[in-house]
C-alpha cells in the first residue's frame, strides 16, 4: 500500500456524518475558462452584483453557482455559464475536473462541496453578456496572476473583528477567499504554485504588557 493509500484509509476511519455537524450540504460548480493566444492566455472572472446579505456581494470570482435540484455538476455549470455570462457551451464534457473542494462556510456552519472545471476556449474569446447577478465579466492575464509584484492581502470587517486574507492584486480588483483557493488548486495540478503570501501583514500582534 502506498503512503497516500495508507493515510486515506486512516482518515476515512475518522469520518463523521457531516450533515449531523453542518446541516444540509450545499453543492456548487465553477468554471476556469482559459482563452487567448498561447503566449498570453487569460482566465475569465466575474464581479458579483451587490446584494444585501450576500457574503460574496461585489467579490471577484469564477462564473458558476449553486446546484439546483436534479442537476449534476456539469449541468449546473452549463446553466450558470448561460445565466451569468450569456455563454452556451455544448461540449463541456471535454472540461477537466479538479479535485472537489470541501469548504466550510464561515459564520454559517455549513459545508460547501465545490466542483471546479478547467476549459480551454478555442478560437476567439466568447462575448461576455452579464446576467442580473453579475456586475461585470472580464479576462485577467495568467501572467498577472503569477506576478510576484501582485502579492497582497485583503481585510474585511466582521463585527468588532478584522479578518485578513492572502490575496492577489489585479487591475480588476482583489482576488481572495474561495476564488484564490480554487486558483491554488489549479496551480497544484501543474506544479507551479501561486506566489501569494504565506504570512499575512496585520496578523502579527504586539502582546499586551
Amino acid at each position: 500500500m502506498s503512503v497516500f493509500g495508507f493515510l486515506k484509509e486512516v482518515v476515512e476511519t475518522l469520518a463523521v456524518d457531516e450533515d449531523d455537524v453542518w446541516g444540509e450540504t450545499r453543492h456548487a460548480s465553477v468554471a476556469i475558462l482559459i482563452a487567448g493566444p498561447r503566449k498570453d492566455p487569460s482566465i475569465c472572472f466575474i464581479r458579483r452584483a451587490k446584494w444585501e446579505r450576500d457574503p460574496w456581494s461585489e467579490h471577484i470570482g469564477f462564473p458558476g453557482g449553486s446546484r439546483a435540484a436534479g442537476e449534476d455538476a456539469l449541468q449546473t455549470l452549463r446553466r450558470e455559464l448561460e445565466e451569468e455570462i450569456g455563454w452556451n457551451v455544448e461540449d463541456l464534457q471535454t472540461a477537466v475536473q479538479l479535485p472537489q473542494l470541501r469548504i466550510r462556510l464561515a459564520g454559517r456552519e455549513r459545508l460547501l462541496l465545490l466542483d471546479a472545471f478547467v476549459y480551454r476556449v478555442e478560437g476567439a474569446r466568447p462575448i461576455l453578456r452579464c446576467g442580473p447577478e453579475v456586475e461585470s465579466a472580464f479576462w485577467i492575464p495568467v501572467a498577472e496572476l503569477w506576478n510576484l509584484n501582485n502579492l497582497h492581502h485583503h481585510t474585511l470587517a466582521d463585527g468588532s473583528e478584522t479578518l485578513v486574507y492572502p490575496a492577489i492584486k489585479t487591475a480588476e480588483g482583489i482576488i481572495f477567499g474561495i476564488t484564490l483557493r480554487v486558483l491554488t488548486l489549479l496551480s497544484d495540478q501543474f506544479g507551479i504554485p501561486l506566489r501569494y503570501l504565506e504570512e499575512i501583514p496585520m496578523l502579527r500582534r504586539t502582546s499586551a504588557r
